[in-house]
């Protein structure tokens, strides 16, 4: 059977010579060329890589702290119906591994959904011959937003059903994340490596700024709505001899991409429905440490615990408006004392501090 009509992530795995090329990366520039003319099996490949390296033995040296990082980490592709595994096809080898992965992941997935409220599920980091792949994805199948904070000090809050893949470390010139689904993002300072998300038929493309997407794949638009900061939003593949519209958003506008006639909409005076972190004020004058903790608390959805005893009579004045959570919480503790420090455990921050100055 030629490549060409492989149809399921199952035909890609039980290729002799496609499991050769994932794990050692031989003929690299054969099987770029091929995907290169075969775009429309790209998914499909990079979930049958997935599945492959996840097999694999884990990397050489790693450390417990490396493994409990993997169990919080997720491929949420593996929700997809071609994924599960038939209870009658279990004879190749690699279905015997897949089920044995699928139960031992799950077994990381409950104890990481304890902490985070979404499905993870680990997967095997490439090696340094295999190429570069997205190896991180998120699915929050909760009924409530979930946080995740990327490498370069990014926040997302992901709504509900909605989907994320990126990699552990963005590129040096480029930070690229694919979503399905909602999500707000607030986006880390960094001229020199442009933010991109991809949804559907668009990107979304930012250097720093503060914004919303609605890109759900049975809705027929996907939204963009900026906060702060300057969006711009252009199609990925425009249709033949046109040029790829690009639409420039300023603070409060927003625009629709209908996907059936492949255009923009850009309303004028569309009144935009609106979630905590779009309306509430981070700029505060002389507030109290404890109003500013409750804000934050209430436009992300984490738990802030702090002495209250020692911050009690604590008051600051700063503006928060266009920092991602990560670095609102930094300011906010360096502007209260230099003792005064934070962490992070999933949605839960811990505030440790000897008083304000």
């Amino acid at each position: 059977m030629q490549r060409e009509s492989y149809t399921t992530v199952t035909q890609f795995c039980d290729d002799a010579l496609f499991r050769d090329w994932v794990i050692t990366g031989r003929d690299h520039a054969g099987w770029a060329q091929w995907l290169e003319a075969n775009a429309d099996k790209q998914r499909l490949v990079q979930e049958a890589r997935y599945l492959i390296l996840a097999m694999g033995n884990d990397a050489p040296g790693a450390t417990a702290g490396e493994t409990d990082q993997a169990l919080e980490e997720t491929w949420w592709r593996i929700h997809e119906q071609e994924h599960r595994v038939r209870p009658l096809a279990l004879a190749r080898w690699w279905r015997v591994a897949a089920a044995v992965l699928v139960f031992a992941l799950g077994l990381g997935w409950y104890v990481s959904r304890q902490h985070s409220g979404g499905t993870d599920i680990a997967v095997r980091k490439p090696s340094a011959t295999s190429p570069e792949i997205r190896d991180i994805g998120i699915y929050n199948d909760s009924k409530v937003p979930r946080l995740v904070n990327l490498e370069d000090g990014s926040t997302i809050i992901l709504q509900p059903g909605g989907k994320l893949s990126y990699p552990r470390t963005f590129a040096a010139q480029k930070r690229e994340v694919h979503l399905s689904g909602e999500a707000f993002f607030e986006v880390s300072k960094n001229r020199l490596r442009p933010f991109l998300v991809y949804t559907n038929d668009i990107v979304t493309e930012v250097v720093g700024t503060s914004f919303r997407i609605k890109a759900a794949d049975d809705q027929p638009e996907v939204e963009v709505f900026v906060k702060t900061g300057e969006v711009h939003v252009r199609q990925i593949k425009p249709k033949d001899s046109e040029v790829a519209e690009n639409v420039v958003l300023l603070p409060n506008q927003s625009v629709s991409y209908v996907k059936s006639r492949s255009l923009f909409e850009k309303p004028e005076n569309k009144d935009i429905p609106k979630r905590a972190i779009e309306y509430l004020n981070f700029d505060f004058a002389d507030a109290p440490v404890a109003t500013i903790f409750s804000t934050l608390e209430s436009a992300y959805g984490v738990t802030i615990d702090y002495p209250h005893d020692v911050l009690r009579d604590c008051y600051l004045s700063t503006s928060l408006s266009d920092e991602p959570l990560l670095s609102k919480l930094k300011i906010v503790c360096e502007s209260i004392s230099s003792g005064t420090q934070f962490r992070m455990e999933g949605n839960h921050v811990i505030v440790e501090s000897t008083g304000c100055n």
